[in-house]
C-alpha cells in the first residue's frame, strides 16, 4: 500500500510541499504598516461617509423647510392683497370726521421771503 501512495503522490505534476514564509523584521513592519494604512482609510471612509449622509439629510430637510416658507409666503400675500383691497377701505375710514370748512393759505407770488 506504501508503493501506492508513493506511486500517486509522484504522479501529480506539482508537489504538495507546506510553505513557510520566513518574513524578516523589515518585512513584517512593512506588512503591520500596509495593514494600518488599511485600517486607518476604512475609518475614514466610515467617517466621511457618515458626513456625507448627514449633509444630505440636512439639505432634504432645508428643501422641505424652503417649500413650506415658500407656501406660506403665497398665503401671506395673498391675506395682504385682500386687506389692502378697497372692499376693506371701509373698515378703515370708521374712525376719520368729515372736514367741514376747508381754508386754503394764499401765498403772494411776489414775496419770496416774509418775516
Amino acid at each position: 500500500m506504501s508503493q501506492i501512495n508513493k506511486l500517486l503522490a509522484s504522479s501529480f505534476p506539482i508537489s504538495v510541499v507546506p510553505l513557510r514564509l520566513k518574513l524578516s523584521l523589515g518585512s513584517k513592519f512593512l506588512w503591520i504598516f500596509i495593514i494600518l494604512i488599511i485600517f486607518s482609510l476604512l475609518i475614514v471612509f466610515i467617517y466621511q461617509l457618515n458626513a456625507y449622509a448627514s449633509e444630505v439629510y440636512f439639505i432634504q430637510s432645508s428643501e422641505k423647510k424652503i417649500s413650506e416658507f415658500t407656501q406660506e409666503n403665497k398665503t401671506l400675500g395673498i391675506n395682504f392683497a385682500k386687506a389692502n383691497s378697497l372692499w376693506n377701505i371701509g373698515n378703515y375710514v370708521q374712525n376719520f370726521e368729515k372736514a367741514g370748512k376747508i381754508e386754503y393759505i394764499r401765498v403772494l407770488e411776489s414775496t419770496v421771503l416774509a418775516k
